[in-house]
């Protein structure tokens, strides 16, 4: 899930939604994923993607960057778009495709936005209600074939299966994911864990380390962990003292850009007066040299290895 900058939208009118699908659409022939659902909402989009190559976060930068390049060009703004990373969970494939794609294919109906997901046209699933209206570019064969064999069959008892979700809500499949990062039985969970400490030099395990990047800290441990890497005292970080040194602004910088907290959550943990003073300090490591990144990645992945622990 991407989610627009302090939950502000990422599309304003029909010609933004179609640009946006269409840089999807693009990010999935060039990176070669597989994409089995998706819902673009008012301020944030849902995929439901296999990726072959270990290239989530490449293909989630290409996607994010692009369309941010095309929306500030047409409104006449800078900056940032999206707030922080992407949020992601790894999903057990067996028994798990019905209902992901059916809570995707849902969020327009309970938005509001439309009565029945078959006439929202920002979705997969006018694909999925009428062959028709697929397109080549979404898999829609993986979750329909757990609805039989013909594809027409399937097709039927898949749109039952979802409308029956309208009249009686389901649970959501994301909702308590372990560790904010997978979701499936036990034995799944179990078998993941293992493999990312018991393995950590298997090279077939990027794409589960990058997605190990979700599972994000709290905030104070981001802070406790960047004083400690700069000897500073969190005390001193207030609205009404100056912090001399880049301590503040690396935490605000990981709080807000590699974990997704929001400006005002950032504002009031390290001191800074408003969401826009966040801003500016994340501005400050993003245009700083290579030794201050290289510190960021360094504290980033001390934080996510204990987090995995």
């Amino acid at each position: 899930m991407s989610r627009g900058n302090e939950k502000q939208p990422i599309v304003l009118d029909d010609i933004d939604r179609a640009k946006r699908v269409d840089w999807l659409r693009r990010t999935v022939e060039i990176y070669g994923w597989r994409l089995h659902a998706f819902a673009l909402m008012t301020n944030h989009d849902h995929l439901f993607v296999e990726t072959p190559e270990p290239n989530l976060s490449a293909g989630m930068q290409y996607l994010g960057g692009s369309y941010t390049s095309y929306f500030n060009w047409r409104y006449k703004r800078s900056g940032h778009l999206f707030q922080g990373r992407f949020k992601a969970h790894l999903v057990q494939t067996e028994g798990y495709f019905r209902e992901v794609s059916r809570y995707i294919h849902l969020n327009p109906v309970r938005a509001g936005l439309v009565a029945r997901p078959q006439d929202y046209n920002w979705s997969s699933y006018p694909g999925y209600a009428q062959s028709r209206r697929a397109v080549a570019w979404v898999c829609y064969d993986r979750v329909l074939s757990e609805f039989g064999c013909d594809p027409g069959d399937a097709r039927r008892a898949y749109n039952r299966f979802v409308r029956h979700g309208i009249n009686t809500p389901p649970p959501s499949p994301l909702a308590k994911p372990v560790s904010g990062l997978l979701v499936g039985s036990e034995a799944f969970v179990a078998k993941m864990r293992g493999m990312l400490q018991n393995r950590p030099d298997d090279a077939s395990l990027p794409q589960l380390r990058e997605m190990q990047l979700q599972s994000r800290p709290e905030l104070q441990r981001i802070v406790a962990a960047v004083a400690e890497k700069f000897g500073s005292d969190p005390a001193d970080w207030r609205a009404d003292k100056r912090v001399n040194d880049a301590s503040r602004a690396l935490a605000a910088y990981l709080a807000r850009r590699r974990f997704g907290y929001s400006g005002n959550q950032v504002a009031e943990a390290l001191g800074y007066r408003s969401g826009s003073s966040v801003s500016s300090a994340v501005a400050r490591i993003d245009s700083a040299g290579p030794a201050l990144r290289k510190t960021a990645e360094k504290i980033e992945r001390e934080l996510m290895g204990s987090e995995l622990g």
